[in-house]
C-alpha cells in the first residue's frame, strides 16, 4: 500500500491512533523512569497532551488540514503536562506552521513540517540536552525529508523516519551516562516513537477511531474540604467555537470581558474557542453571534458540579477568593499535600494547584488559576522541575503579565515567600525571591519503586531513598541512616535552619522520632517541624 496525500480529517485520524498506541504503552515509557522514584509519569504526560490535542482537533473535523493542524497545536499545547508534554506541544506547535493555508499535505510536506516540529522543539528548550525526545525528533525528521526526496510515499517516508528513530533511541544511553546506567533509554523518546507507530496505523487505515475508552483516568484526590456552601461569583461555565471571518480575538475579549471571568479566547481568524464563566451565557453567545456562528456550545451549572470543579480549580481553598482591587503582585504555587496547601496558603499565595510528583498540572489548569488571581503582576511557583515548562507556557496566553520563577521543589516555594511583597516592585520582589531559592538546599526521602542502579548506588525495590537536588545520594532498609546522609551532603556551617515536612504516611509519632534524631546531630541548628501530607514522600526537609 502506498499513499500519496492526507487531507485534515487523515491526520486528526493518524495522531488519535497515535494517542491510542501510546495509551497501550504508557505503563511501559513510564517504566523507563530513570531514578527509581514514584514519580515516572513520562507516558501519562504526553499520553493526556495528545488527548487534549485530539479533542480540540474533534472539535474542527471538518476543517483544512492547515487549520486541524492549528487546532491539534492549540489542544496539545492547553493540556500539555510536564516537559514531555511541553516539548511535544512545541512539536505540534513547528509542524502547524509548515501545515499552515494547506488543503493537504505530501509526504514532503509531511517531513518538512516534522523538521520545523523538531527546530520549534529545541528553540522552546532552554538548554537542550541530547538523548532526549529532543534528539529522537531530530533524526526522525532528517531521514523523512531524505526518504521524500527520493519516494512520494507518505507510508514509506514515515516508516523510514521510525526506523532511524527507533536506531537513535537505542543510541540514547551511549549519550546520557545516567541513561548509561540506569540501563534504559529515554523515556520521552520510546513515547514518541510510540506516538509515531499508531500515526502510521492511523495513516493506513481509513475507518474512525473511537477515544471513548480513552480518557483521563488519573485519580482525583480528595481535598477534605466540605463543599455544601460553596459560593461562586459567576454560576454558568460557557464554552463555544466561534467561527466567521476576520476574526479579531482583542476586540472578541474587550466585549466578553465585562460578562465573567476565567476568560480564554484563542484561535484562528476564522476560527475561536470562547471560554467564560459568567452569570449570562445568553448574553455572552447573543455578543459572539455578532461576529459570526456558533458551534460546539456547552453551558454548566457549576453549583451543581461544585465538588468536582472545586477539587480541579482549587476555588474553595482559604485565601483565594479574589479581592475588591487588584493588588500589584499576586503567587499561583503548585502543591500536593494538604499540609503544604495550608502552608502556601497561609504565607499569601493566591492560588494552589494541585499536583507535584506523579501529578503534574497542565498548562490549562495553571492559567485558569492566574485568571482567578486579582493582581497586576502574577508569579508561579512550579515547585516541581517537571512543572517548569509548562508553567512558562502560560505566558503566552494570560491577559496578566505572568512570571515563573523556576522553583524545583514546594519547600523552595515556601522558602521564597518570605520576599514575598504583594504591593512590592514587582522586578526587586522576583530578584529577591530568586535569590532565597538559589540559597535554599532540599532533600527528598521516599522508597525506591524498583531495582535500580543510579549514581554507583545499587537500589533495591522497597529501599529508602535519599534525594538531593536532583540526584540520589543514599539507598538503604534504615531512615535514619539515609536522612543524615542528605543532611551531610546539604549543610555548611553557615546553615542555621532545619525544616522537615512529613507526608501522608508517616505518623506524627514517627516524624517526633525523626526530628528527635536530627536535633542530635545538629544541637546547634534550629529544627523545625511540619505536617505537609504530601504522598510518596515520607519527609521533605530543606536547609538554610
Amino acid at each position: 500500500m502506498s499513499l500519496s496525500s492526507i487531507t485534515g480529517k487523515d491526520l486528526v485520524r493518524s495522531v488519535k491512533a497515535g494517542c491510542i498506541k501510546l495509551e497501550h504503552n504508557r505503563d511501559r515509557v513510564d517504566l523507563l523512569n530513570v531514578f527509581p522514584v514514584p514519580d515516572g509519569d513520562t507516558g501519562t504526560n504526553m499520553y493526556l497532551t495528545l488527548l487534549s490535542a485530539v479533542k480540540e482537533g474533534e472539535k474542527s473535523s471538518e476543517q483544512s488540514l492547515g487549520k486541524l493542524a492549528k487546532a491539534l497545536s492549540t489542544g496539545s499545547l492547553m493540556g500539555a503536562r510536564g516537559n514531555s508534554g511541553v516539548i511535544l506541544s512545541q512539536v505540534f506547535r513547528g509542524f502547524a506552521k509548515m501545515l499552515e493555508g494547506k488543503e493537504e499535505a505530501r509526504a514532503m510536506d509531511l517531513a518538512q513540517a516534522l523538521k520545523m516540529g523538531s527546530d520549534t522543539a529545541y528553540e522552546a528548550v532552554m538548554k537542550p540536552v541530547e538523548g532526549t525526545i529532543l534528539t529522537v525528533i531530530r533524526e526522525v525528521a532528517k531521514a523523512c525529508e531524505a526518504k521524500a526526496r527520493l519516494s512520494d510515499d507518505i507510508l514509506a517516508v514515515l516508516l523510514e523516519g521510525i526506523r532511524v528513530g527507533e536506531l537513535t533511541l537505542e543510541k540514547t544511553p551511549a549519550m546520557l551516562p545516567i541513561l548509561k546506567e540506569a540501563g534504559v533509554v529515554d523515556a520521552g523518546g520510546q513515547g514518541l516513537i510510540y506516538f509515531l507507530q499508531g500515526m502510521v496505523e492511523g495513516v493506513a487505515q481509513e475507518k474512525e477511531l473511537s477515544l471513548d475508552l480513552y480518557r483521563d483516568t488519573r485519580p482525583s484526590k480528595s481535598m477534605g474540604q466540605a463543599f455544601d456552601n460553596v459560593q461562586l461569583e459567576y454560576q454558568y461555565c460557557t464554552e463555544l467555537l466561534l467561527l466567521g471571518k476576520d476574526l479579531d480575538s482583542a476586540d472578541i475579549k474587550d466585549h466578553l470581558a465585562p460578562l465573567g471571568d476565567s476568560m480564554l479566547v484563542v484561535g484562528e481568524d476564522d476560527l475561536i474557542k470562547v471560554h467564560i464563566h459568567s452569570n449570562h451565557p445568553g448574553k455572552v453567545l447573543e455578543t459572539c453571534l455578532q461576529w459570526g456562528s456558533l458551534s460546539d456550545i456547552k453551558i454548566n451549572n457549576m453549583l451543581e458540579e461544585a465538588h468536582e470543579h472545586l477539587l480541579l480549580l482549587n476555588a474553595g481553598e482559604p485565601g483565594n477568593v479574589p479581592m475588591a482591587a487588584p493588588k500589584k503582585i499576586g503567587v499561583v504555587a503548585v502543591a500536593a499535600g494538604e499540609g503544604l496547601s495550608l502552608i502556601l496558603d497561609s504565607l499569601g499565595v493566591d492560588q494552589i494547584v494541585s499536583g507535584g510528583q506523579t501529578m503534574n498540572p497542565s498548562t490549562e489548569d495553571l492559567l485558569q488559576a492566574c485568571k482567578r488571581v486579582n493582581a497586576d503582576n502574577i508569579i508561579i511557583l512550579p515547585n516541581n522541575g517537571n512543572v517548569i515548562l509548562a508553567a512558562q507556557q502560560v505566558q503566552q496566553f494570560s491577559e496578566t503579565p505572568v512570571f515563573v520563577l523556576p522553583t524545583r521543589s514546594v519547600v523552595q516555594g515556601i522558602s521564597v515567600m518570605v520576599a514575598y511583597e504583594p504591593d512590592g516592585d514587582i522586578d526587586a520582589v522576583k530578584e529577591a525571591m530568586q535569590e532565597i531559592a538559589d540559597s535554599v538546599k532540599y532533600a527528598e526521602i521516599t522508597r525506591a519503586v524498583r531495582d535500580s542502579r543510579v549514581n554507583g548506588l545499587e537500589i533495591k525495590e522497597g529501599d529508602i531513598i535519599g534525594l538531593v537536588g536532583d540526584k540520589i545520594v543514599a539507598a538503604g532498609p534504615v531512615m535514619n541512616d539515609i536522612i543524615k546522609t542528605a543532611l551531610e551532603k546539604m549543610l555548611e556551617d553557615s546553615n542555621e535552619l532545619i525544616s522537615v515536612f512529613y507526608g501522608e504516611d508517616t505518623t506524627p509519632e514517627e516524624a517526633e522520632h525523626t526530628v528527635g534524631y536530627i536535633k542530635g546531630l545538629y544541637p546547634d541548628c534550629e529544627i523545625e517541624s511540619h505536617f505537609g501530607g504530601q504522598p510518596h514522600y515520607n519527609y521533605l526537609i530543606a536547609v538554610e
